[in-house]
C-alpha cells in the first residue's frame, strides 16, 4: 500500500487540525520593536510545535514575507507605523483579503473597546494585549488550531465594561471632521487645549467640545488612551 503523504501547509490553507503530526506550525512575526520580536519568538518557541519561519517590522516587510514564505499563523502588532501605511485596520483588511484562510493573531498595547471592535469585525482569529501576551499566546494559538476564536481576559473585561461613550467600532482617524482633525494633530504636537484655542482663533470650550467628539468617534474614552493612539498612528 503507498503511504498517502501529507500536503505542506500554506498562508491560503487552514491547518489541518485533526491531522496529529510533528511538523511544526510555521508562524511570521510582525512587530516594529525588535526587543518584542525577539519576546515574541522566545514565548512562541517554548511551543514545541512552533517554529517563526520570517519577521517583518514594517507593513511593506509583513506583505513581502507573507508572498515569500508558507505559514500556518500570522502574530502581528496592530500598528506598525511607517510613511507609507500607519493604519492597523487596512493592513489587517488587505492581510484578510489577500490570505482568507490564514489565521492571524493581533496583539496590541491599546486598550479602547472600539478598536477591540473594530479589529473583531475584520475577521481576525486571536485578539490579545500585550500586556498579558506570555501568559496568553500559546493558548491563543492552540485554540485557533482548534478552529476556535481567542479573545484574551484583558480584552473582554473591557469590552464588557464598555459603556455608551464609544463607538461601537473603530473609525479611521481620516473620517474625523477637517476640525476635529485639526485638533488631534496639535494635541498630538504637544500643546495645550487652550495653546490650540489661540492658535486657531477659537474658544477653548469649541476645541474642548471637537477633541472630545473626535475622540468619541475613535472610541477613546480618557486623555491616556488618546495619546497612545496618536503615538500608534504615527500622528506624534
Amino acid at each position: 500500500m503507498t503511504e498517502k503523504k501529507q500536503q505542506p501547509l500554506s498562508a491560503e490553507k487552514e491547518p489541518d487540525v485533526d491531522a496529529a503530526t510533528d511538523t511544526p506550525l510555521r508562524i511570521i512575526l510582525a512587530d516594529d520593536h525588535p526587543i518584542f520580536l525577539i519576546g515574541l519568538r522566545v514565548v512562541l518557541e517554548q511551543h514545541s510545535h512552533a517554529k517563526v519561519v520570517a519577521e517583518a517590522s514594517s507593513p511593506s516587510e509583513l506583505v513581502d514575507a507573507l508572498k515569500r514564505h508558507s505559514c500556518d499563523v500570522l502574530v502581528t502588532d496592530f500598528m506598525m507605523p511607517c510613511d507609507v501605511q500607519n493604519d492597523g485596520l487596512r493592513l489587517l483588511q488587505r492581510v484578510r483579503r489577500d490570505y482568507p484562510q490564514l489565521p492571524i493573531v493581533v496583539v496590541t498595547m491599546l486598550n479602547n473597546p472600539g478598536l477591540f471592535r473594530s479589529i473583531l469585525a475584520v475577521g481576525v482569529n486571536a485578539l490579545l494585549s500585550k500586556a498579558s501576551l506570555a501568559g496568553e499566546l500559546p493558548a491563543a494559538i492552540e485554540c485557533i488550531c482548534q478552529g476556535k476564536q481567542f479573545v484574551a481576559d484583558s480584552v473582554t473585561r473591557i469590552l464588557r465594561e464598555a459603556t455608551d461613550f464609544g463607538t461601537d467600532t473603530l473609525i479611521s482617524h481620516e473620517q474625523l471632521s477637517p476640525k476635529e482633525s485639526e485638533v488631534l494633530r496639535l494635541l498630538a504636537a504637544g500643546r495645550s487645549v487652550g495653546e490650540i484655542a489661540t492658535h486657531l482663533s477659537r474658544s477653548k470650550q469649541t476645541v474642548s467640545a471637537q477633541k472630545v467628539s473626535a475622540m468619541r468617534k475613535l472610541g477613546l474614552s480618557n486623555d491616556a488612551s488618546l495619546f497612545i493612539y496618536l503615538q500608534e498612528h504615527g500622528l506624534t
